[in-house]
């Protein structure tokens, strides 16, 4: 009980910090916030979601034309509630309009932490390794940035845990309900479907059907309820995404290829890079078919590193999924681990130098975009890194209990 009131505990004062941090710091420091590359991305920031309930508010058109929002519909539907809350008539500007989003994404991060205890509790009964879980969700850093620069990329992470929760406990309609609005939130986490239908079961054909026909139900009732909205959607945030047109310097490996090849070298590398994840998807679930949630995590690394517009708030979300991996009852599948000195010095690089080797480039002009592509480079090796080290390190571990019991 005191390990419940003490999680709680600090659950609440992350949480209230979080919000004071985004009421009461400067406005130049949460504008410069939301600036960042590594924290925001062109389809998740809240200027261009702004731009998008502006189109709508003012002009009665839909929130994609004047091609500046590139996010799902139901993020502006959000904003525009919240301005109505805050007592703004068009959701276009307005410190009540950021606070008052800002509080819904951070609901939203906070449903998200929920779901992630309830997952970490299908994997041991031992309260001490929940209680770990949480708190390194609750205190971390770059999640807290990421909700200050108003990013809503913690709405489709509360999908992919919901999802991810809901396989585990065999609710598969469910399951399926919630990786269809992950997809539609963030479409690079499609990967995750190969190791979801295992989840909820390794053999039934049947449970895998229901998986899958949730999931097509759900997309097709998004089609309805957006309605005309929907080719908008599926052209300016899908195809957007998969075709990699915003070619604003990120720590993804798309756009420096895309502006620094030949125009007929385009569609290879689109391809190359998109299907990459995809073909790797199925073949991560069959080899970990006893450990669905390792390949889930796996596949969302592999994901992250060919995402055309990643960002530290989707390390956050295999993170995090890393830490329950790590309190499984069984032992710790990652106790096999190696260099990782390495690979937090590799993150750290990339967190610490990217805004310092940006303001070289774009301001002083003391540097260019192969000073930063470097970054992106760096970031993409160390996430190739942890990749094999947490596919070793559980290959190991499942080898030596096997052996171990060989030997009983």
């Amino acid at each position: 009980m005191r390990r419940w009131r003490a999680l709680a505990l600090v659950v609440a004062l992350s949480r209230v910090a979080i919000f004071i941090a985004c009421a009461r710091a400067p406005a130049a420091f949460t504008a410069a916030l939301a600036r960042r590359v590594e924290l925001t991305s062109a389809v998740d920031a809240l200027r261009r979601t702004l731009e998008g309930a502006h189109a709508r508010a003012v002009f009665g058109a839909s929130a994609y034309d004047g091609s500046a929002f590139h996010g799902h519909p139901f993020v502006v539907f959000a904003v525009e509630r919240m301005a109505r809350w805050a007592g703004s008539g068009t959701a276009t500007s307005g410190v009540g309009v950021e606070l008052a989003t800002a509080s819904a994404w951070l609901a939203a991060d906070s449903v998200a932490l929920a779901l992630l205890c309830a997952l970490a509790t299908t994997v041991t009964t031992d309260m001490d390794g929940v209680f770990r879980v949480c708190a390194l969700y609750a205190l971390n850093p770059i999640n807290a940035m990421a909700l200050m620069a108003r990013s809503n990329a913690a709405v489709g992470r509360a999908c992919v845990f919901a999802s991810a929760f809901a396989a585990s406990r065999g609710y598969v309609v469910a399951a399926g309900v919630a990786s269809a609005m992950a997809m539609q939130m963030q479409p690079h986490v499609v990967v995750i479907v190969p190791a979801l239908a295992l989840m909820c079961s390794r053999h039934e054909w049947r449970r895998w059907a229901t998986l899958g026909g949730a999931c097509a139900a759900t997309h097709c009732a998004s089609a309805v309820v957006m309605g005309d909205d929907f080719s908008k959607w599926w052209s300016s945030a899908v195809l957007f995404a998969v075709r990699s047109e915003d070619q604003t310097p990120n720590l993804g490996l798309h756009w420096y290829l895309f502006t620094t090849m030949f125009d007929h070298f385009r569609e290879f590398y689109v391809v190359a890079l998109n299907a990459a994840p995809l073909a790797l998807a199925a073949p991560l679930a069959y080899r970990f078919s006893n450990r669905p949630l390792t390949a889930l995590v796996l596949s969302l690394i592999v994901a992250t590193i060919c995402a055309p517009y990643p960002t530290l708030s989707d390390v956050v979300t295999y993170m995090s999924l890393l830490s329950v991996i790590a309190i499984d009852e069984s032992g710790n599948p990652l106790a096999y681990m190696k260099g990782g000195v390495l690979i937090a010095g590799g993150f750290l690089y990339a967190l610490l130098l990217s805004p310092i080797v940006w303001y070289m480039w774009i301001h002083t002009r003391v540097a260019n975009a192969n000073f930063f592509y470097a970054i992106t480079l760096v970031f993409a090796i160390t996430q190739l890194v942890l990749l094999g080290q947490v596919t070793q390190s559980v290959v190991a571990f499942d080898r030596a209990r096997k052996l171990t019991k060989k030997t009983r």
